[in-house]
Protein backbone atom coordinates (compact mmCIF):
# COMPACT_ATOMS: atom_id res chain seq x y z
CA UNK A 1 0.00 0.00 0.00
CA UNK A 2 1.13 3.80 -0.88
CA UNK A 3 1.91 5.50 2.55
CA UNK A 4 2.95 9.00 3.18
CA UNK A 5 6.74 9.71 2.03
CA UNK A 6 9.56 9.86 4.27
CA UNK A 7 11.54 13.14 4.43
CA UNK A 8 14.34 10.24 4.13
CA UNK A 9 13.86 9.53 0.69
CA UNK A 10 14.14 13.24 -0.64
CA UNK A 11 17.45 13.21 0.90
CA UNK A 12 20.27 11.80 -1.29
CA UNK A 13 22.08 9.84 1.95
CA UNK A 14 20.47 11.44 4.59
CA UNK A 15 22.82 15.06 4.79
CA UNK A 16 19.89 17.18 4.36
CA UNK A 17 19.90 19.69 1.74
CA UNK A 18 22.61 18.97 -0.28
CA UNK A 19 22.02 21.31 -3.26
CA UNK A 20 21.98 24.22 -1.07
CA UNK A 21 25.11 23.61 0.67
CA UNK A 22 26.88 22.40 -2.82
CA UNK A 23 25.35 24.25 -5.59
CA UNK A 24 26.09 23.15 -8.90
CA UNK A 25 26.26 26.29 -10.46
CA UNK A 26 29.08 28.76 -10.95
CA UNK A 27 28.23 32.80 -10.87
CA UNK A 28 29.66 35.20 -13.38
CA UNK A 29 31.91 36.95 -10.92
CA UNK A 30 33.42 33.16 -10.46
CA UNK A 31 33.90 33.12 -13.75
CA UNK A 32 35.87 36.05 -14.11
CA UNK A 33 38.39 35.16 -11.22
CA UNK A 34 39.05 31.94 -12.75
CA UNK A 35 39.44 34.31 -16.37
CA UNK A 36 41.91 36.44 -14.64
CA UNK A 37 43.92 33.92 -12.58
CA UNK A 38 43.98 31.74 -15.72
CA UNK A 39 45.51 34.54 -17.59
CA UNK A 40 47.89 35.68 -14.89
CA UNK A 41 48.84 32.07 -15.02
CA UNK A 42 49.21 32.22 -18.95
CA UNK A 43 51.47 35.19 -19.22
CA UNK A 44 53.76 33.81 -15.99
CA UNK A 45 54.18 30.36 -18.45
CA UNK A 46 55.55 32.77 -21.03
CA UNK A 47 58.12 34.31 -18.44
CA UNK A 48 56.11 38.10 -19.14
CA UNK A 49 55.56 40.05 -15.72
CA UNK A 50 51.90 40.87 -14.74
CA UNK A 51 50.79 43.18 -12.24
CA UNK A 52 47.40 43.58 -11.53
CA UNK A 53 45.88 46.98 -11.01
CA UNK A 54 42.88 48.32 -9.70
CA UNK A 55 41.54 51.26 -12.03
CA UNK A 56 41.50 51.60 -15.79
CA UNK A 57 42.45 47.45 -16.81
CA UNK A 58 43.40 44.14 -15.06
CA UNK A 59 46.39 43.64 -15.47
CA UNK A 60 49.68 45.51 -16.69
CA UNK A 61 52.17 43.24 -18.96
CA UNK A 62 55.62 43.46 -19.35
CA UNK A 63 57.08 41.06 -22.08
CA UNK A 64 60.82 40.07 -21.05
CA UNK A 65 63.19 38.12 -23.08
CA UNK A 66 64.98 35.16 -21.96
CA UNK A 67 67.64 36.99 -20.00
CA UNK A 68 64.74 38.72 -18.27
CA UNK A 69 65.58 41.91 -20.30
CA UNK A 70 62.45 43.94 -20.84
CA UNK A 71 61.07 44.15 -24.23
CA UNK A 72 59.04 46.87 -25.69
CA UNK A 73 56.21 49.03 -23.49
CA UNK A 74 54.11 47.81 -20.87
CA UNK A 75 50.53 46.99 -22.13
CA UNK A 76 47.03 47.14 -20.04
CA UNK A 77 45.11 44.17 -20.29
CA UNK A 78 41.26 43.45 -19.17
CA UNK A 79 40.33 40.18 -19.21
CA UNK A 80 36.37 39.12 -19.74
CA UNK A 81 34.37 36.23 -19.97
CA UNK A 82 31.83 35.45 -22.36
CA UNK A 83 29.79 38.48 -23.52
CA UNK A 84 30.86 40.60 -20.71
CA UNK A 85 30.27 44.90 -21.39
CA UNK A 86 33.46 46.95 -21.61
CA UNK A 87 32.49 49.80 -18.68
CA UNK A 88 32.60 53.28 -19.57
CA UNK A 89 36.05 53.37 -17.35
CA UNK A 90 37.63 50.83 -19.62
CA UNK A 91 36.99 52.58 -22.58
CA UNK A 92 38.41 56.08 -21.73
CA UNK A 93 41.59 54.25 -20.50
CA UNK A 94 41.81 52.46 -24.24
CA UNK A 95 41.43 55.72 -26.01
CA UNK A 96 43.90 57.62 -23.63
CA UNK A 97 46.48 54.70 -24.03
CA UNK A 98 45.65 53.98 -27.97
CA UNK A 99 45.02 50.57 -29.40
CA UNK A 100 48.68 49.18 -29.38
CA UNK A 101 48.79 49.60 -25.41
CA UNK A 102 45.37 48.38 -24.59
CA UNK A 103 43.97 44.95 -25.27
CA UNK A 104 40.67 43.00 -23.98
CA UNK A 105 41.11 39.55 -23.65
CA UNK A 106 38.14 37.13 -23.78
CA UNK A 107 37.90 33.60 -22.15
Amino acid sequence: MLGKRDLADHRPFGFGNTSRRFPQYITKREKGKVAKDRFAFEQAMQGNDCTKIRKGGDFIVQKRDFFGNKIGNPMVYDVKTGNAKVTAEQEKRKRQLGRDRHKIVRY
